[in-house]
């Protein structure tokens, strides 16, 4: 489904600037949004702002596993 949505932004918007009828570009519009709904983009782990001398530390482990060792200070 993504493919053919994919492919009919292109052609679409390619001939809405060859100038056929405006209709293409609301087309291209309109698949482009429904091209973007039907994406799952990952949930948000983590926000805010990280300031000079903060430490941030990102790893990957199994959530079933045991708890990380704490990092020395």
């Amino acid at each position: 489904m993504d493919y053919l949505l994919r492919r009919l932004v292109k052609a679409a918007t390619r001939r809405g600037m060859r100038g056929e009828h405006w209709a293409w570009f609301a087309l291209a519009a309109g698949a482009y949004l429904l091209q973007r709904a039907r994406r799952q983009d990952p949930p948000v782990v983590y926000s805010g702002k990280v300031h000079v001398g903060d430490r941030l530390l990102v790893s990957i482990r199994d959530p079933r596993g045991e708890p990380a060792e704490p990092l020395p200070e």
